[in-house]
């Protein structure tokens, strides 16, 4: 019994580092390449989101902006009516 896990033990050994050493060839220079090259994108991808948030934000402003005008019209516009009545 115990020549029995002893061998399974060193099957299992060596099934493991077979795997092992077949998965780990190493990374190619296109791998890498192309790795530095979606880091790259992503990099400006990230900017161009950050710009487009930056422009988002304006946009908020100036829409909050225009309705307080809307308001401010609105208020003056009912107390006019209010007046000539």
């Amino acid at each position: 019994m115990a020549r029995i896990k002893n061998m399974f033990f060193v099957l299992l050994t060596v099934a493991f580092l077979s795997g092992l050493i077949a998965g780990c060839g190493g990374v190619s220079e296109e791998q890498l390449k192309q790795l530095n090259d979606l880091k790259a994108e992503v990099e400006s991808l990230q900017s161009q989101v950050n710009a487009k948030e930056g422009e988002r934000s304006s946009l908020l402003k100036q829409i909050a902006d225009k309705d307080a005008k809307i308001k401010d019209f609105q208020k003056q516009t009912d107390q006019a009516k209010a007046n000539c009545k």
